[in-house]
């Protein structure tokens, strides 16, 4: 390289580090003047980065690993609908709706990277496993179990059960195992 190109690249990288400087202080100041009290500080930051995703989303949008796992894992399925859905207990998921005449629906579960986490099924209450039923009545005996529950097949091969439970105008998901340990509770 001749000592021409060399300066001009030098002053190029000089002049990159320098914005990126500026850009990073001028992003701090402006954090310290809006939230001046360490543990509010750290609360809007948390809260501006953990921002779930929401909506529907285009299927010509899904991510490729995605379309790709149902593809493979899925012959004769079709894609009805997308959208994001948080996880039990939060983190962003999509949840992608297939269908095929004369078999059943399935929602399929995927990170926003198209990682496969689970299949659901809308089954009857009557048709959990005994022990799921047993911790919920014991559990959550001053609410009310939805008639439908999900069957949740995780990337794993396991099996868990997701049930909708009401009490008045409060609603809540429980997510359970087949031996009816409680995975995960959250309000909806």
């Amino acid at each position: 390289m001749n000592r021409h190109k060399m300066k001009t690249l030098k002053y190029l990288l000089l002049a990159g580090l320098s914005i990126g400087v500026v850009s990073c202080n001028s992003n701090q100041q402006k954090k310290t003047e809006t939230v001046s009290n360490p543990t509010e500080k750290a609360n809007a930051f948390q809260q501006q980065t953990t921002k779930p995703l929401s909506g529907k989303i285009e299927i010509d949008s899904l991510p490729l690993k995605a379309k790709e796992f149902i593809a493979n894992n899925y012959k004769g399925y079709k894609i009805s609908s997308a959208a994001y859905d948080p996880l039990c207990g939060g983190g962003d998921a999509i949840d992608v709706s297939i269908t095929q005449k004369g078999k059943p629906n399935f929602s399929l579960i995927f990170l926003p990277n198209g990682t496969f986490v689970q299949q659901e099924e809308d089954i009857e209450l009557s048709l959990a496993p005994k022990k799921v039923l047993t911790t919920a009545k014991a559990k959550f005996s001053d609410y009310k179990v939805a008639n439908q529950i999900e069957k949740l097949k995780l990337a794993d091969n396991s099996l868990q059960y997701l049930l909708d439970l009401t009490k008045g105008s409060e609603t809540k998901e429980v997510i359970l195992t087949e031996d009816g340990k409680i995975v995960c509770e959250s309000k909806e």
